[in-house]
């Protein structure tokens, strides 16, 4: 073999071995699991669920009914409070009414009052005459003075049992619209725990609500490899996509934790129990490919 041969098998040698180097992915500087922001939707009331028109993986608008429960209980209990009220306004004391009696007595007795003050002025009447009227009239405004005290406590007493009715009523229907549950957000339904015809408890979860449009993944690193990284930084995740292969994409570090924590049980392996790390955040690119679950490799800039 020539001198010029043996040079060129040896460059060839030399490119095959460069390009195998450029070709390897490298160690990842960290791993993660991509999650995605998601809400546990659940009703604050109990009941049977009468409409449930929602599936797992449908996309779902934010307002859009979610669940129905069953309202005919509260439905009865609202009617009978509201007949309640009804009822109780004719009970409301007539006051003018009532008082009118006692003013026209009042305005008889000063009428003729008057007319014997005349009687008495001219000498044809004595003064027991008028003190007697005055006796009258005292009587009368005590009469309607008591009467007015004890309208009042009769109205007060009627308009207490009708203000407690209406605020039950407004509680009622409070109850009956909380058994309407709307989406809180847009997104995709990812888990359903209660299905139609089924009775939840306040609180239950009735189905999970998931935005897969905005992923994320959560990491955790070690001092060392933290002081690589910024707010910011756009980073390089790699995902499986089959076959042995590995998906890349882009994701920008939105979080980073300010103090130190134990390798969260998620992450944990029976090297790293003891380490302190760091919480990172890094919002992904959007991807159809990815979802929620999938573990990642988190490859860092060699250079800051």
């Amino acid at each position: 073999m020539t001198r010029n041969a043996l040079f060129l098998s040896g460059l060839l040698a030399c490119l095959v071995l460069v390009g195998g180097a450029c070709g390897h992915a490298g160690k990842p500087d960290a791993y993660g699991l991509i999650d995605a922001h998601s809400w546990m939707v659940a009703a604050s009331e109990a009941g049977q669920i009468v409409a449930l028109p929602v599936a797992e993986g449908q996309a779902v608008e934010q307002d859009a009914l979610g669940v129905l429960l069953d309202t005919s209980a509260l439905s009865l209990q609202l009617r009978a409070l509201e007949a309640q009220i009804q009822a109780l306004g004719p009970t409301l004391p007539d006051a003018g009414r009532q008082l009118d009696v006692l003013y026209r007595q009042k305005e008889s007795l000063e009428k003729e009052r008057a007319r014997i003050a005349g009687l008495v002025s001219s000498g044809s009447a004595s003064g027991n005459q008028l003190d007697k009227i005055d006796d009258q009239l005292r009587v009368v405004d005590s009469q309607i003075s008591a009467a007015r005290s004890s309208l009042s406590r009769e109205t007060a007493a009627v308009q207490a049992n009708i203000t407690s009715l209406r605020s039950q009523a407004d509680i009622v229907r409070d109850r009956i619209d909380r058994c309407t549950v709307r989406n809180p957000e847009n997104g995709t339904v990812t888990a359903l725990y209660s299905h139609l015809h089924e009775f939840v408890a306040p609180g239950q979860p009735i189905y999970k609500l998931s935005d897969l449009n905005h992923l994320f993944v959560d990491a955790w690193l070690d001092g060392d490899t933290l002081a690589r990284v910024a707010l910011g930084d756009v980073v390089a995740i790699g995902v499986d996509a089959g076959a042995g292969k590995l998906r890349r994409v882009q994701g920008r570090i939105s979080y980073i934790a300010e103090e130190a924590e134990f390798m969260p049980n998620k992450v944990l392996t029976r090297d790293t129990r003891t380490t302190m790390v760091y919480h990172v955040r890094i919002d992904l690119e959007e991807d159809r490919i990815l979802k929620p679950g999938m573990p990642a490799e988190i490859y860092l800039s060699a250079q800051r």
